[in-house]
């Protein structure tokens, strides 16, 4: 076999295994086994007549076949023949999930997703098989009932999957059940009086910092730390019976948040690539920063069943405590469980507290009107605990509704896949070939002029029931918990909990911006690693009475 006829058989056998590597890609592991070393390592033999040596031969197979695969692949990906090709957005996106990987390590991935809509328009091609989607009207055909699965970035994880990655709709339904009851009227009732054991505590340890403060007035504190400290608190005591005490201690004793905002940096990048993370997680095992996490988690829960149930928490129900044992969830599952309640409860409710707080702080007038309706809702001496008094507090609602919707605490969203064999999907006026990926991307509708007029402004004036001033003013685009069968079950009990910290902390405090300190950048740093991350916001802290 000449030179040629070994190049144009190595160019052909490279073809077809992009053909086979478009089917087998990240789905079963022995034909890419195969794909990727078995084939080179027999081209290798044809290749060993044109080379001094052996091992010459094996790394020129390896590098001519990688390089040949690859380029048909970017080729294709690129070509007008691909299911997408009509779907416009950069050209490195098209070839690469790496892209998309990159800017989610960067944190920036809601900023370009934007800034890619506001270019390409409400359809965007993100990846090579993945569409980003800047249309309200496709919130109920993707998200609510009878929608699309969760698609593979929720994937990867050995281990029973936590609530929020189970992508099978109605294992999803079933596991959802405990969670459902956890946040019942009749168990949230139970909660209120948790809520504002930390609430006090918080309270507490201001007044002491501000008793504490060289000034004897005031003291500048760092809200961003603080409410991660109380949020942590309460929620270690909804999942875990309690024991992480961070506002006691003044600091993150366990390195929990270390460990929690180290997991979710890690799998940002992960969640485009996770064919990545099961080979990863072997090789790394307990000492990433996602298996020190979850191990931390699974400790906390064996505790927690030694312990036993004292009253009806949330691990009372995820624990199925009140059923016989044989119909009890494992303890891996408790734990996943458990993990998801820090991170959804923990992480996102002190990431939108913190963000009213910056809200607020920058707009004075917004911060003076909730002051008179937190005065006139609850007179000197009392404590904001009548959650009723507290749901119907219109300005209060609005300024929080709008912090939402300038800051979701999930920026790009939920991920969403039409799946193989399953056939084209039709939404609205888009035909979704199979094997796409998509998702609503949460911070581009909020943000959208054509749904909220003024969009990057903080305007709470929208949400009153008078109605909205002048100008576009679209709720179905407004959706910051997620919608239909996955929405958020703890959206209850997050309301509640920031309705009674504001108003308690405005109750019993003055705030403004500390001399010398701007936070013109604050608002431009924030980082998008599927939750939120915040820089420090110091606020400056005096006693009203």
């Amino acid at each position: 076999m000449s030179a040629l006829d070994t190049g144009i058989f190595v160019l052909f056998i490279s073809f077809a295994s992009h053909q086979c590597f478009r089917y087998f890609e990240a789905r079963s592991k022995l034909p890419l086994v195969i794909l990727l070393f078995v084939v080179p390592a027999l081209l290798s033999v044809p290749i060993s007549y044109h080379a001094p040596w052996p091992p010459a031969a094996i790394l020129l197979a390896f590098v001519a076949y990688g390089s040949a695969v690859a380029s048909f692949a970017l080729m294709y990906r690129l070509s007008p023949f691909h299911p997408l090709a009509k779907f416009p957005g950069p050209a490195i996106a098209k070839t690469s999930k790496l892209w998309a990987a990159y800017h989610g390590a960067t944190g920036d991935q809601h900023r370009c997703y934007k800034s890619l809509h506001d270019r390409y328009g409400d359809v965007v091609r993100v990846g090579p098989n993945e569409l980003s989607i800047r249309d309200p009207l496709l919130v109920h055909p993707l998200l609510g009932q009878g929608g699309l699965p969760k698609g593979p970035g929720y994937g990867g994880l050995d281990g029973p999957p936590m609530l929020i990655s189970q992508c099978d709709p109605i294992l999803h339904m079933h596991q959802r059940k405990p969670w459902s009851s956890a946040f019942s009227s009749t168990a949230m009732k139970e909660y209120e009086i948790t809520v504002a054991k930390r609430i006090r505590q918080l309270v507490g340890c201001l007044e002491a910092m501000v008793q504490r403060s060289d000034q004897k007035a005031s003291a500048v504190v760092d809200m961003t730390k603080w409410l991660k400290y109380f949020a942590t608190d309460f929620m270690g005591d909804m999942a875990f019976g309690g024991g992480f005490e961070l506002m006691k201690a003044g600091r993150d004793t366990d390195g929990l948040w270390t460990l929690l905002e180290s997991s979710l940096w890690t799998s940002a990048p992960l969640s485009h690539i996770p064919y990545v993370l099961p080979p990863l997680m072997k090789i790394m095992g307990d000492r990433s920063a996602i298996g020190r996490f979850r191990e931390f988690c699974r400790e906390r829960v064996l505790e927690r069943l030694r312990m036993g149930a004292n009253r009806k928490d949330l691990f009372y129900y995820l624990s199925g405590e009140e059923m016989p044992d044989s119909k009890r969830p494992s303890p891996a599952t408790v734990a996943e469980d458990g993990m998801l309640a820090i991170i959804a409860g923990s992480d996102t409710t002190s990431s939108v507290l913190t963000a009213v707080f910056y809200y607020l702080l920058r707009n004075p007038l917004a911060y003076e009107r909730l002051q008179a309706e937190v005065d006139g809702a609850f007179p000197s001496g009392e404590e904001p605990l009548d959650v009723t008094t507290l749901s119907q507090m219109e300005w209060l609602n609005s300024c929080i509704n709008e912090t939402l919707r300038l800051q979701p605490p999930v920026p790009s969203g939920s991920q969403r896949t039409v799946g193989k064999g399953k056939g084209a999907k039709v939404l609205e006026n888009l035909i979704i070939p199979e094997e796409t990926q998509l998702s609503l991307h949460t911070y581009s509708i909020h943000r959208d002029p054509r749904n909220f007029h003024t969009p990057d402004a903080f305007l709470p004036e929208r949400w009153l029931s008078t109605g909205a001033p002048a100008g576009e003013h679209n709720p179905a685009a407004f959706f910051p918990f997620s919608y239909g069968p996955t929405i958020c079950a703890g959206k209850n009990l997050a309301s509640m909990e920031m309705r009674m910290l504001l108003c308690w902390v405005l109750r019993r405090f003055r705030f403004s911006k500390p001399p010398g300190v701007t936070h013109e950048e604050w608002e431009g740093r924030i980082l998008d690693w599927f939750v939120v991350h915040q820089d420090p916001l110091l606020v400056n802290f005096s006693l009203r009475e």
